[in-house]
Order: C-alpha cells, then sequence, then structure tokens
C-alpha cells in the first residue's frame, strides 16, 4: 500500500495514527477529530495548523514518520510556517 501523497490525506493519516496511539485520552482525541473535520471540509491548510497546534497544547510525542508526513503536507501547502512556529520537531520521538 503506498502513503497517501495528497496533503489532506497526509494530515488525515497522522491525525488518526496519533488518535490510535492515545487511545483513552479525552483531550487529544476530540482535538485531532476537529483536525479530520478541517480535512474533511477541504480546510488542509487549517488543519496542519491547528494539528501543530495541537501537538504542542498537549505535549503529543510524534513518530518520525508522521513528522515526516506533516511537514510534506505542509510543504504541499505553503503552510512550513505552522511547523516551525511551534518548534514541532521537538516533540519526536524515535
Amino acid at each position: 500500500m503506498n502513503a497517501p501523497d495528497r496533503p489532506a490525506d497526509l494530515i488525515r493519516a497522522v491525525a488518526e495514527s496519533i488518535t490510535r496511539r492515545l487511545a483513552g485520552e479525552k483531550g487529544p482525541a476530540a482535538a485531532l477529530r476537529s483536525v479530520v473535520h478541517m480535512v474533511d471540509n477541504d480546510e488542509a491548510e487549517l488543519a496542519v495548523d491547528d494539528l501543530a497546534r495541537v501537538i504542542e497544547y498537549h505535549r503529543i510525542r510524534i513518530l518520525r514518520t508522521e513528522y515526516d508526513q506533516i511537514a510534506a503536507a505542509a510543504g504541499q501547502l505553503g503552510a512550513l510556517d505552522s511547523l516551525t512556529e511551534v518548534k514541532i520537531d521537538r516533540f519526536i520521538s524515535d
């Protein structure tokens, strides 16, 4: 199975991956559902920003592959500033 490469697909995949990992944690799960709803409403650029802020607010550790997907989506959308502003790379856990 090929990894999704559309920005919306990448953001959805990361939000769903994090949600599965954090199963049972209500705060992050609800916030991550909001990110998926943004993607569903063709708001991928806003979803990138929101996802970065959810990760920062809840101090969610992300995998390198998740970071790479977020960065790829942000790059395609011209939204890399959302990642650098939050310094999302500090939450990478290998």
